[in-house]
């Protein structure tokens, strides 16, 4: 037990990544320590081997360039491995190596430099490009793969291979073929490490801001029902109002959009923003005293201007107290909810008279939810009136009060709509 414990404590250090990457002030810089400590161990490795070939052979200068490479790695490895921190001088040791191990191979080899170095930086740039999508992704890889062979195929098979050192045949062709490999499958796994990792990390952010957008739309509609809920109990009507108007208003966008109704207009981001501003629509009640908004008789000329100067002043306040929202398109649909929602299709409403298409779709659909509920819902000056001739009053004011598409659509989906209003009933 004590042995295969010791193997995969061994094994973990060669191919595992530094534990602090599990550690949240340093997650970010995962993408990249993870596959600098592959890359280093390799390069290590690789280093090690050549040292005892060229001690074996007696080649000094060989023996001292492999003896700095491997005290090299081995700092690399350590400091990567144990230091917390440290990914960023490792990435820059680790490109000033690739560049000084080139150059004393050329001193060395008497490799003919060429442009094939610049495939390492190029390498590298593509690393550090963001944006998401497939063909981004391909282009990515792609690029990065035909970097590493290029590099690799003419360093070893289109420079003049004239090393002042003689070596035995057999080590020649050993070093050649060694080196092939291990150059390739280093840069291999360094580039799929990276890319791996980085790619982990972009899902896992994205993810994360995904929840955090889902969360914070879900707190400012719970707001704005609860600040809905506040103003419409002023009138002696409960929140089940809010309620059921905007759940009226979700029936019927949905089922407008699968008839096909106006599809230029209702397109996914305008029927969630109307769905979203349904329980605002009266929220500019909160202006009109309650001697008016409660008198169970008729209402004097006077009164009832004020009642009408609610839509008004509805938009008044989004505007006013809404202004930090930054969804602007929410912030117009509201607004236009709270204005139009007693416009009439035929031009007898207020605040403005205006008719047809001059008034905004979301303000056409609020106008049926509200007027709706308003018949088929009990207040404390009046009864409920029974649905079936709530229904029958609305077939009456297609064309006139309400939009014939849009009533055509309320019509049917009657179950839906007599299910949402029996099941929250005050």
């Amino acid at each position: 037990m004590a042995e295969k414990l010791k193997k995969n404590k061994f094994a973990d250090f060669f191919i595992g990544t530094p534990a602090y990457n599990n550690d949240k002030d340093y997650a970010a810089y995962a993408s990249l320590s993870g596959p600098l400590n592959m890359f280093f161990l390799i390069c290590l490795v690789l280093h090690t081997g050549y040292l005892i070939l060229f001690s074996l052979n007696r080649i000094l200068i060989l023996q001292i360039f492999d003896l700095t490479a491997v005290i090299l790695y081995a700092t690399f490895v350590i400091l990567l491995k144990y230091f917390k921190g440290s990914w960023f001088p490792c990435t820059l040791l680790t490109v000033g190596e690739l560049f000084l191990h080139q150059i004393c191979a050329v001193a060395l080899f008497g490799l003919d430099p060429g442009f094939q170095y610049l495939m390492i930086p190029l390498m590298f740039l593509m690393v550090f490009i963001t944006k998401r999508g497939k063909m981004i992704k391909f282009v990515r890889r792609a690029v990065m793969l035909i970097s590493a062979v290029t590099f690799i195929f003419l360093v070893v098979y289109f420079n003049d291979y004239a090393p002042p050192y003689e070596l035995p045949q057999m080590v020649t062709t050993t070093l050649l073929i060694v080196n092939c490999i291990t150059s390739f499958l280093a840069t291999a796994i360094y580039a799929g490490r990276v890319f791996l990792s980085i790619d982990t990390k972009r899902g896992q952010l994205d993810v994360s801001v995904d929840e955090k957008i889902a969360r914070i739309e879900r707190m400012q509609n719970q707001m704005i029902i609860s600040f809905a809920n506040i103003i419409e109990a002023r009138d002696g009507s409960t929140g089940k109002h809010v309620l059921r108007t905007s759940e009226y208003v979700q029936a019927l966008v949905f089922e407008l959009q699968r008839r096909g109704n106006y599809h230029e207009t209702l397109t996914h981001k305008y029927a969630k923003n109307t769905i979203l501003s349904a329980p605002l629509h009266d929220i500019g009640k909160i202006t009109v005293p309650d001697s008016i908004l409660l008198k169970p008789g008729k209402l004097t000329d006077e009164e009832f201007n004020a009642i009408k100067n609610h839509t008004i002043n509805g938009k008044k306040i989004i505007e006013g107290s809404m202004s930090t929202i930054e969804n602007e398109d929410f912030l117009e649909v509201a607004k236009a909810v709270a204005l139009y929602h007693h416009e009439c299709w035929n031009g007898a409403g207020y605040p403005y008279g205006i008719k047809g298409f001059d008034i905004p779709l979301c303000a056409r659909i609020m106008t049926i939810a509200d007027v709706f509920d308003a018949l088929a819902a009990k207040r404390v000056y009046k009864k409920a009136m029974p649905i079936s001739e709530v229904f029958d009053i609305i077939r009456s004011e297609r064309g006139k009060k309400f939009d014939p598409v849009v009533t055509d659509a309320f019509l049917g989906i009657q179950d839906q709509i007599t299910a949402i209003a029996q099941s929250n009933a005050d």
